[in-house]
């Protein structure tokens, strides 16, 4: 059922054009909502800073008299009426997006609904869906998720929630506090995401909605099929209340890519005083070629299915207790399969490998033109399954022991996993002595014309697609994973004591505890049997095994023109890997390490944890706070400060050096001691003011100001204590993968304006600027140290010049930008919504030039038309995302990787058969968008994903 609307609500729906009308039209236009509907704000969470509904301008509520009944209102339309409350009744500067009704929440997919707030863009790498969010430039390691308002736990390595495991049905709301309050949890710069799960007294009474939804991916010309329930009651005269939710999802997709396009800058063209070329390797600043370039596909196919419950029990207006709990299980499973090619000029004997007298290099010293002989030609193959469970389950007690004193209590639990440790395959099957052609192309990936050799090795003009079982040599195979664990226990106390005299309204304080317990367990055989095969040793024919099949794709990257690898052979990872244990004890096949046969047991791979690559990070932190909350005859405000203590202790691992002698150039005999648990830990105590202010300007004109300090938190990751001196084994003297438990947090002084102007309940309109100082980035600093071997051989040096790659705090950042958005509803119910941000970031970054923040969208708009009336429900949405830097360095430091615009456009219509009965149709992608990414220059591409569009239809039901 829709949610029931008072008459200090707002029509929804808004344009950029409506935006251009006369306001002085508006303004004098105060006719009553078409149908007689009434608008009301949507229920505030107990506990929080959101104020209760208020006229605009007016302090005091409507006298029940003047309130006409109540009528349900579902749709688009009510659900920005409920976000656009939220928005005005808040205590500080926040956007919000509401259910349409009860289990039905805006677009597809969590990540992509908060895309329609201003200020707020999506992270699509996610295999076609929406995954990461970014809010105010800032990406999502700045963004603190929670759900009612606990911190949820994540299924990966890091702190950055991942909206794909989260079902939408379960949700009924989201609000994005951009601006900090004294009174709301810290570890946000870019802003506070809170969701919110439906409860039963959001809907009182007996309601319950469920729909059944066919799905078709036009791309993967595969299907799928989606089932989501949700029944809620009130009862014991409305005291008491539970509402259950479930949803299940299950589609096919493909996605093609390119795979992979590193670059590199270490070789230059010299040319002598002959007028001869040759190659020269540098440090930086050579030519710019691809170090590898594959092209491919994914197919894959998901699964979520979960849920979400909540009890409300209410006995009077002095007491309420909450418990509710949600539960995800998504399973990914992607087959993905590449062709891969090395470039670089030099082979691994050292010899030329490019025809250096028709190569062409152009003004930015890309190489243009080239031809690659003997190249490697690799097939590659990989399994990437993702096994997520998330779940969360929380108390809530709101408390009036007295007349004036308002207590909440709150406690959670919750947990996210993923355990795919070994479960992740790549394996590579290679062609050696073959020939590539290169040729880039501005706004495109380059051609690349193979071709390969024959079985007596000569080239002619054989192409890939005719490779089989002679020409496939084995090579690599690398089974990886991590098991990964999210612990939180967190409990919140608030008071909030009603002084009530002058301008003194209340005092609010109280604190907040969390335990948050990552552990990242890798298991692989990066040390053990990944490289037994490795060398393309022989072919599969050479043991008798029948591997390659013929294309199973063709016509690969087909919205790209160019000449490049549309199809190829590929294999399936278990065939080629039960084919190995023909290579043993086979007189066909020698060891070339040992000039024997393989011997028993050598193709069996050895999947073990992996020490060095794994961590265990805990986190305690202690909250605090005091706020003073103000008001006037028009204004408001609200100035505190919460005082935060966190401690970390950091578990990682590490084998320290024994002995160290070089043998060669590249080359290192080194003995490591055993591994060793590494510990390590820090503190680190903030106190953080904040300020908010709101004046009413005229009737339906409200101006904002905020001020305050904040932090986000260094990534796990980053403050794990383990190093990793392998890199010595091929006389690299560099320590890797070295973190820094001793880390402290992002700091950021900012400031924020706003003005919202409400002139009709047809009407709304806001414009918001902010400024953001960020300083103590976390960056990655070379810090030269002497290793010194603890049992080094005599006659061998005592000590070594080495570096120890770490994270250290020192880089700044400024971020300031401007939001507008408005809605507007006509009577004949047709309605817009629009909004646009422009965003601007400059970081400087310690080595390394000057450049935008990473995921700072210069620019962004979103766009919404509407219709709503005589059972009918359509809309047209259309977002867009100007170019930005995606990351601030490549493979080449001196390049950035930047995303090129990226338009979407999706649509929905549905009609109502019977009041309690709606048929829809939805389609997604209807621009057949692509996310394309290069480095700095267009003939440098770096990424480049293409999903196709998806199409909906189904049944919803409701009573």
């Amino acid at each position: 059922m829709g949610a029931t609307l008072h008459k200090s609500g707002y029509w929804a729906g808004a344009s950029l054009l409506a935006m251009l009308t006369s306001t002085a039209a508006f303004a004098a236009d105060r006719a009553p909502q078409p149908d007689g509907v009434t608008a009301a704000a949507a229920p505030a969470d107990a506990g929080s800073t959101v104020q209760s509904a208020l006229a605009p301008g007016n302090d005091a509520a409507a006298p029940a008299d003047a309130i006409p009944d109540e009528i349900v209102v579902r749709g688009v339309r009510g659900s920005l009426l409920r976000s656009i409350d939220t928005k005005r009744d808040a205590s500080t500067i926040v956007d919000a997006i509401s259910a349409e009704e009860l289990g039905k929440f805006p677009n597809r997919n969590v990540a992509e609904a908060l895309a329609n707030i201003p200020g707020v863009t999506v992270g699509r790498d996610g295999r076609g869906e929406g995954k990461s969010v970014t809010v105010r430039g800032l990406g999502e390691d700045f963004a603190l998720t929670s759900l009612n308002g606990r911190i949820l736990p994540t299924d990966g390595p890091d702190r950055a929630f991942a909206f794909d495991v989260l079902p939408s049905e379960v949700i009924s709301g989201a609000e994005i506090q951009k601006a900090a309050q004294a009174s709301q949890l810290e570890g946000s710069i870019g802003g506070n995401i809170d969701l919110r799960t439906a409860r039963p007294f959001d809907h009182k009474g007996f309601h319950a909605a469920g729909s059944l939804e066919g799905q078709y991916n036009q791309f993967a010309k595969k299907g799928g099929i989606k089932a989501s329930g949700v029944v809620s009651t009130t009862f014991a005269n409305d005291t008491m209340g539970i509402l259950i939710s479930g949803t299940y999802n299950k589609y096919k997709f493909r996605t093609d890519n390119l795979g992979e396009y590193s670059s590199t800058d270490t070789f230059d063209v010299v040319t002598g005083a002959d007028g001869q070329r040759s190659i020269a390797q540098v440090p930086n600043g050579g030519v710019i070629v691809p170090y590898f370039y594959s092209v491919g596909y994914v197919l894959g196919e998901r699964q979520r299915w979960g849920g979400s419950v909540a009890y409300q029990w209410r006995p009077s207006d002095k007491f309420e207790f909450r418990l509710d709990g949600i539960y995800s299980n998504y399973r990914d499973y992607e087959h993905n399969h590449r062709v891969s090619v090395g470039l670089t000029p030099l082979a691994d004997d050292g010899s030329v490998r490019w025809d250096l007298n028709n190569i062409a290099i152009d003004r930015n010293k890309v190489v243009t033109n080239y031809t690659v002989e003997p190249a490697t030609i690799d097939i590659l193959a990989t399994d990437e399954p993702r096994n997520s469970i998330t779940y969360q389950i929380g108390g809530h007690i709101d408390w009036k022991p007295v007349e004036r004193l308002k207590v909440g209590i709150d406690a959670y639990y919750g947990r996210a996993t993923d355990d795919t440790g070994g479960q992740n395959r790549f394996v590579v099957a290679g062609i050696p002595n073959s020939r590539a052609v290169i040729s880039t192309r501005n706004n495109g990936i380059p051609d690349m014309v193979l071709t390969i050799p024959n079985a007596d090795g000569s080239v002619t003009n054989r192409t890939l697609d005719q490779a089989g079982n002679d020409d496939l040599f084995v090579h690599y195979i690398g089974i990886q994973g991590q098991n990964i664990s999210d612990r939180t226990k967190g409990a919140k106390l608030d008071f909030d004591y009603d002084v009530d005299s002058g301008i003194l309204k209340s005092f609010t304080f109280g604190g907040a505890f969390l335990h948050r317990r990552k552990d990242v367990d890798v298991i692989d055989n990066q040390y053990t049997t990944a490289e037994n095969f490795a060398g393309y040793r022989f072919p599969f024919s050479a043991i008798g095994a029948n591997v390659v099949q013929s294309p199973q794709v063709t016509g690969i990257l087909p919205n790209l023109s160019g000449n490049f690898p549309r199809s190829f052979p590929t294999f399936d990872i278990n065939t080629y890997l039960n084919s190995l244990s023909r290579a043993e004890n086979n007189p066909n096949v020698i060891d070339p390490s040992t000039g024997l046969p393989y011997p028993t047991g050598y193709a069996t791979q050895q999947v073990v944890p992996d020490q060095l690559a794994s961590y265990a990070i805990r986190e305690r932190t202690w909250n605090a706070y005091f706020q003073i909350n103000l008001r006037g005859d028009r204004w408001k405000a609200d100035i505190g400060a919460r005082y935060v203590n966190t401690s970390v202790n950091s578990l990682g691992y590490g084998a320290s050096v024994r002995s160290y002698v070089v043998t060669g150039t590249g080359t290192a005999l080194v003995v490591f001691n055993p591994i060793e648990p590494i510990t390590g830990g820090g503190s680190y105590s903030r106190l953080l003011p904040s300020a908010n202010f709101s004046y009413d300007l005229a009737d339906g004109l409200r101006l904002r100001l905020a001020a305050s300090q904040a932090i986000s938190r260094p990534t796990f990751g980053q403050l794990s204590s383990a190093k990793d001196y392998s890199a010595a084994q091929s006389n690299t003297p560099v320590v890797t993968d070295a973190g820094n438990p001793n880390l402290k947090p992002v700091s950021a002084d900012q400031a924020d304006i706003s003005l919202e102007y409400y002139p009709s309940n047809r009407f709304a309109l806001t414009v918001a600027a902010f400024y953001k100082h960020l300083k103590n980035f976390v960056t990655t600093k070379a810090v030269p140290f002497d290793l010194v071997p603890t049992n080094q051989l005599p006659g061998a040096p005592a000590s070594f010049p080495f570096t120890e790659l770490t994270y250290v705090n020192g880089d700044s950042a400024k971020v300031y930008g401007i939001e507008v958005g408005g809605q507007y509803f006509m009577d004949n119910g047709l309605g817009f919504q629009a909004n646009a941000t422009y965003n601007h970031s400059r970081a400087k970054r310690e080595g390394r030039p000057t450049t935008d923040l990473a995921d700072a969208v210069p620019f962004s708009a979103n766009a919404k038309v509407f219709y709503e009336k005589h059972g009918i429900n359509a809309s047209v949405s259309y977002q867009y995302q100007s170019r930005f830097v995606s990351s601030q360095y490549s493979y080449i430091d001196s390049l950035a990787i930047k995303q090129a615009p990226y338009h979407e456009l999706s649509a929905s219509i549905s009609y109502d058969i019977l009041p309690q009965l709606t048929v829809y149709t939805q389609a997604s992608n209807l621009l057949d968008s692509a996310v394309r990414r290069y480095s700095t220059y267009t003939n440098v591409p770096a990424f480049y994903e293409y999903t196709g569009r998806a199409f909906f239809f189904g049944v919803r039901a409701r009573m």
